[in-house]
């Protein structure tokens, strides 16, 4: 294989390189807390020589507190071997010999820089083998691709996401799903009252710290290859597009939930890699090896597994991805015939799911939902409890219109206790109890009710329930030491 060929591949890889004075080429790869370098040099080249290149040109790459991970490929004979394998940063050296590459000080999966959860040489290892192999591959069609220039939107969408996520924490203190409401989640309601932006502008939201740290991370990784693969455009395209199939199916099959985050998008960049992979299988085993069908397969398991993940969006974010790779291609040595025709099922399938996302259910229970979250948010629970009820009698099955009327029953319950109106106070309590018996917030009040009513036996009974079902209650324990 050509140098310029290795080259390319290695910078699909995210390596950037450049070809020392000395007869030496270095390969830098810059990973979250982690710089990983790869020389080729001559290994008949006396050990002096490589000791002043190692300190010019290789350890200026180092970073305090960051590993630094270096492997080594020597052509020619390897007679430095000993004085490299003895660098406590140099992980893993080749050599080329007549049959190809030979691992002389193999790479560790489990070594010291592991435990940051980086990936070991695995990946450089199968490239480097097959580059210098003296044998052809039975599989290997000529398969060409177009690098496109290094990634810049990637990048460009961090930042986007870190200005938001910052701007909601500054908000809320905690990224609340109030402030998220306010700012763009996926929210039926607003979606069907004519929001129709709230399908996009999740992409940009994330609820808390880990969320958005992970979303930023995978989106550093696939994005950065995706761009390179596809180029901005179509990168641009697949991220946006598939985010928005993604939102669209999880609107339709999942209309209760609040949603923020770009998992859609990102696993519409994994099945944008997917129609890579299919399209230049030789390249893609060479770039990836079996690790993106493992990590479609393990984020596809997870989504159905943790609760609380909005694993329709993924899927519809994956269909999105493919359709949508299929849709645009990888550029000028991706042909494909029936190009026209994916391109008309990426159309229709946008089309049908915007169609159904965007209409509103036949019966209007979502209005009154809204304008009861509005009520109860300044406080009016006079008018939040009217139209939450309104909403609940018209559908009871939806989890955020009990969630809210049951907020107002209770809040509504303490001002009316306050007040002295114990009679009121009973009456809300008992209302949130017949929706929710197993919230023991409600018993212990309506118990402070009887007790101040001097109806001991009922009040006994309220704080029974409350030790029921919160055992660790101390305030519920000391009133039932006291009642007669």
């Amino acid at each position: 294989m050509p140098f310029s060929a290795l080259a390319n591949r290695l910078s699909a890889l995210g390596y950037h390189w450049r070809f020392s004075g000395d007869g030496f080429f270095v390969f830098l790869r810059e990973e979250p807390f982690l710089r990983r370098v790869l020389v080729i040099g001559n290994g008949e080249e006396p050990v002096e020589r490589w000791r002043r290149f190692i300190g010019e040109e290789v350890l200026p790459h180092r970073h305090e507190g960051y590993p630094f991970s270096v492997g080594i490929l020597l052509t020619g004979e390897a007679q430095v071997f000993s004085y490299l394998s003895e660098l406590p940063w140099v992980e893993v050296i080749w050599a080329v010999t007549g049959t190809g590459v030979k691992m002389l000080k193999p790479h560790s999966r489990w070594g010291p820089y592991r435990r940051w959860g980086h990936r070991s040489w695995g990946v450089e290892d199968r490239l480097l083998s097959q580059a210098f192999s003296p044998y052809r591959p039975a599989d290997s069609a000529p398969e060409e691709i177009e690098l496109y220039p290094p990634a810049v939107l990637t990048y460009l969408i961090l930042f986007l996401n870190l200005s938001v996520f910052a701007a909601s924490v500054w908000l809320s203190g905690t990224g609340s799903y109030e402030v998220l409401l306010r700012m763009g989640a996926k929210y039926n309601p607003r979606i069907w009252m004519g929001e129709y932006w709230r399908l996009l502008s999740p992409l940009f939201l994330h609820a808390g710290y880990a969320h958005f740290l992970i979303n930023s991370f995978a989106l550093f990784q696939l994005g950065r290859v995706v761009e390179r693969l596809f180029g901005k455009v179509r990168f641009v395209f697949l991220y946006f597009f598939s985010g928005l199939l993604g939102s669209a199916l999880s609107t339709i099959f999942r209309p209760e939930i609040i949603s923020v985050g770009a998992s859609g998008a990102l696993f519409g960049l994994l099945g944008a890699l997917i129609y890579f992979s299919l399209r230049k299988p030789v390249i893609a085993r060479r770039f990836f090896g079996s690790s993106l069908w493992t990590v479609l397969g393990i984020n596809l398991i997870l989504g159905f597994v943790i609760p609380g993940i909005d694993w329709l969006g993924h899927i519809g974010g994956f269909l999105g991805g493919l359709a949508g790779g299929a849709a645009v291609g990888l550029g000028k040595k991706d042909e494909l015939r029936s190009r026209w025709l994916w391109r008309g099922v990426a159309l229709g399938l946008t089309v049908l799911l915007l169609v159904l996302a965007l209409t509103p259910p036949e019966i209007d229970w979502y209005r009154p939902l809204e304008e009861g979250r509005l009520a109860l948010a300044r406080g009016d629970l006079e008018n939040a409890v009217s139209a939450l009820e309104l909403s609940y009698a018209r559908k009871p099955d939806h989890p955020l219109t009990k969630k809210y009327l049951l907020e107002s029953y209770f809040r509504r319950g303490n001002q009316n206790y306050a007040k002295g109106d114990l009679a009121a106070a009973e009456a809300d309590y008992l209302r949130g109890i017949a929706l929710d018996n197993s919230l023991y917030g409600f018993h212990y009040n309506l118990g402070l009710v009887y007790y101040r009513q001097q109806r001991f036996p009922e009040a006994r009974r309220e704080f029974e329930k409350v030790l029921e079902l919160d055992p660790e209650n101390k305030a519920a324990r000391e009133f039932l030491e006291y009642l007669p």
